[in-house]
């Protein structure tokens, strides 16, 4: 085995480099440690083999150097000395760990030193994963992690340990957030071995587990997550099989901290809850300002205030989040009537002007009541993530509870949407509830929903650039028209009468257009741009991003108005959200009616040209409408429907010219015929038109007559296409059957057979008021134009062979 370049250069480096210069070597220094894992790890016999034992003594070398700086007197040579360490341990396997007891115990030796935080929270780390690599060998454990994980855990519940006066120290915080996360791995591995601390471990992390702002530090989220979880693992000390037990005691303990705290929350309404578990709500005072907490070992430290009050409640809600995601040592029995009680109580809160405002306390003063209001939100948007993390965690366990939870949303979401950590947990939660009884929800709650729908829209249009809340500009006031002038000098109008004067405010600014120097350095971006997609870093426009295609796969369709899925349907093109766009297109909208509204197919090709499960889509949705022509089937109404049906009308159309020419029968008849028909259809759809509703959104894609751009959607053969389509402008306008046309020419020519237009609806045609000869010009019937180009060998031979029988005809 040859020697690496890399251990000679290391030992060098080591030798000849001061200590206190050694810190800033260390990146390079730990690059040549792990270049070095081969002869590192390598067994002791095969150290020597190859005639040489140049490897043997320069890895004894190195680690002779290590320890010597690990127990030097230097700080800077001690830090470096637990980097080395910890890449030693990475690479070494085995081989290096067996030989680590000196290095174990030099490491918690600088725990105890007045070395660096920096040093001592790598010294935490470099430990935990030597612990964590001696798990897998039980002689080793036995020999080394036994006797030596006491003293290391006692070491580290010394650096965060509070001093006398109570008040913890601010280095105290930072290291125990290295701290805690280090403890929550060891006690799965070590449970009996920390079994002692346990009592010491609640007393000293308890404090970051929903801290206020009485508290004289401000605890990182971070430290509160670590906390929270280390708390919840202890469980898992219990002797014998009393995890399960001990785990629901911790968990009941702080559900009723949470209704203590509520008590003095709370206390500027009356409630009208009544607890279904029998807990009693504890009598407050009012003559003195809100407070909670103790010293005992039960409870969490005290608080005074309004403001940390909902901090302490909010972070215990959290706190019960945490015992849904942490797993346990065995298998324990959740009480969700405890759980359901204590959020029915808190959503049971509405601030004043709400449909189920409560009655408020005349005892208690103005400025309490209005800051319970400015901390509400908060709390219920911890309502909201508590259920979602109950779902999360027991999936189809929690389906009781999907209708409690979906009541509790319609009841604060609108006094809250207009916070986004609301919204957030809001759509979080109906993503969840959905994926459970989405499509099992009745007509009520689902008709309870429409907010929430309605605000994800929102959100994703604001991200996507197309938001009607943005303010404008007023328009100018129309110039007066010129009249001869009175006696006294004021302007008269045709009726003699002077006209009002009127003073229009509004932003001068928005009537100014971007600077002509710095036009051509703007880009010009498509609302069906991929730049337009939710932002990553928007948590709230991404939980809304991940609900809008459950909106359309797993609510019940038929229980949607045709308002709320042309919303639907708009925000997803807008938005760009491929899928919502398939799930549109998989699930066609069917009006009370019975009518079915076209789909949003020609979008999804033109912003996903080259997606193959969209190109799988449209390939079956046209063999659908052709198999279904051919049937005399009528499937919903799709751009592969209307190809197949054009196809079929000119093929009956070419048909009776041909009965017609052999017959005798001349053209003028057979077209005078086909107006006939033509004009009887047109009287149909027009009478229909009247009878359809008129309603905003995006069903049929039919646009309206004051759109202010002709909206065109082309989609050619090889996915290639554009979609400008003024999509603000557009009604929904149900489908009815496509006619058949019949022009003066008597035929479509072979170019206008490979190209179909989609005809305009019925709602579309009397809302224009168009005629026969108008309806294939999307720019005067407000229609939109689909060109579905299919390049089809066997289409080609069929047109060929209908030109030579032209040909023959004529000869």
């Amino acid at each position: 085995m040859s020697v690496p370049a890399d251990l000679h250069v290391l030992c060098r480096r080591l030798a000849s480099t001061p200590a206190d210069d050694l810190p800033r070597f260390c990146p390079v220094l730990v690059s040549h440690v792990l270049r070095c894992g081969e002869p590192l790890s390598a067994a002791q016999e095969a150290k020597g083999k190859g005639g040489t034992s140049e490897a043997p003594v320069l890895i004894h070398r190195l680690k002779t150097h290590i320890t010597t700086l690990l127990t030097g007197k230097s700080p800077a040579g001690r830090f470096a000395a637990v980097c080395l360490i910890k890449a030693v341990i990475d690479v070494g396997g085995w081989e290096t760990l067996k030989a680590s007891d000196p290095w174990i115990r030099g490491l918690i030796s600088v725990l105890q030193k007045p070395d660096p935080l920096a040093s001592k929270e790598l010294c935490i780390v470099t430990l935990t994963r030597i612990y964590l690599l001696l798990q897998d060998y039980p002689t080793l454990v036995r020999e080394m992690a036994t006797p030596t994980l006491p003293s290391f855990i006692t070491a580290c519940l010394q650096l965060v340990k509070p001093p006398a006066s109570g008040k913890p120290l601010r280095t105290s915080a930072q290291v125990a957030e290295t701290i805690a996360p280090a403890l929550s791995k060891l006690i799965v591995l070590y449970p009996t071995t920390m079994r002692p601390f346990r009592a010491q471990i609640i007393a000293i992390f308890s404090a970051y587990v929903a801290p206020t702002c009485s508290d004289p530090l401000v605890a990182p989220q971070t430290l509160k997550e670590s906390a929270r979880r280390l708390l919840i693992l202890l469980h898992c000390t219990a002797p014998k099989d009393g995890g399960g037990e001990d785990w629901i005691r911790t968990m009941r303990l702080s559900v009723k901290s949470c209704h203590a705290t509520a008590d003095q929350v709370f206390r500027a309404v009356h409630e009208s809850w009544e607890s279904s578990t029998g807990y009693i709500s504890q009598p407050v005072r009012t003559d003195l300002e809100p407070c909670g907490g103790g010293v005992s070992a039960d409870e969490f430290p005290s608080w005074a205030g309004l403001q940390a009050g909902a901090e302490r409640l909010v972070g215990l809600l959290e706190f019960l989040v945490e015992y849904f995601r942490t797993p346990t040592k065995s298998a324990v029995a959740v009480s969700l009537g405890e759980l359901l009680d204590l959020t029915s109580r808190i959503t049971l809160i509405t601030p004043p002007g709400s449909d189920d405002a409560v009655e408020l306390n005349a005892s208690i003063g103005r400025d309490e009541k209005a800051e319970l209001w400015s901390v509400l939100p908060d709390i219920h948007a911890a309502v909201m993530r508590l259920h979602a993390a109950v779902v999360q965690r027991l999936g189809d366990g929690a389906l009781p509870l999907a209708t409690d939870m979906l009541d509790q949303i319609a009841r604060i979401f609108n006094s809250s949407r207009n916070v986004r950590s609301v919204r957030e947990a809001t759509y979080t939660l109906a993503k969840e509830v959905l994926l459970l009884s989405g499509p099992t929800l009745p007509r009520l709650t689902v008709d309870s929903a429409a907010p929430v729908i309605q605000s994800c829209c929102q959100d994703l249009l604001r991200a996507a650039g197309h938001s009607k809340d943005k303010p404008q500009a007023a328009a100018p006031a129309p110039a007066p028209t010129s009249t001869p002038s009175s006696s006294n000098g004021s302007k008269k109008g045709n009726n003699g009468r002077p006209h009002p004067q009127q003073n229009v405010t509004g932003n001068a600014d928005a009537f100014l257009g971007a600077p002509s120097g710095t036009t051509n350095l703007v880009a010009t971006v498509s609302p069906f741009s991929a730049s337009s997609s939710p932002d990553d870093g928007d948590t709230t426009t991404a939980a809304a991003a991940a609900l809008l295609p459950l909106l359309l796969s797993h609510l019940p369709q038929r229980h949607l108005s045709p308002e709320a899925r042309g919303l639907v349907d708009r925000t997803a093109i807008l938005a760009g959200s491929r899928p919502a766009m398939l799930a549109s297109c998989l699930h066609p909208y069917k009006d009370s009616r019975g009518r079915h509204y076209a789909s949003i197919l020609p979008f999804l090709v033109g912003q996903f040209p080259r997606d193959q499960a969209v190109e799988v889509l449209r390939t079956n949705l046209l063999r659908a409408g052709a198999g279904a022509t051919a049937s005399n089937a009528t499937p919903y109404a799709t751009a592969a429907d209307t190809w197949a049906d054009d196809n079929d009308d000119n093929d009956m159309h070419n048909e009776d010219e041909d009965a017609a020419a052999a017959a005798g029968k001349p053209d003028d008849a057979s077209m005078a015929d086909g107006e006939d028909a033509d004009a009887a259809e047109k009287e149909t759809a027009a009478t229909t038109a009247e009878a359809a509703p008129k309603t905003s959104g995006f069903g049929g894609w039919a646009p309206s007559t004051d759109a202010a751009a002709v909206a065109a959607a082309r989609i050619d053969a090889n996915g290639n296409g554009n979609a400008d389509m003024d999509v603000d402008s557009a009604v929904i306008a149900p489908l009815s059957p496509l006619k058949r046309k019949s022009d003066g020419a008597g035929r479509l020519g072979s170019a206008a057979k490979k190209q179909q237009r989609a005809k305009p609806t019925p709602a579309a045609e009397a809302e224009d008021g168009s005629s026969g000869s108008d309806s294939d010009d999307g720019s005067e019937s407000g229609s939109v134009q689909i060109d579905m180009t299919m390049d089809d060998d066997d289409d080609d031979e069929e047109e060929e062979e209908e030109e030579e029988e032209e040909e023959g005809g004529e000869e």
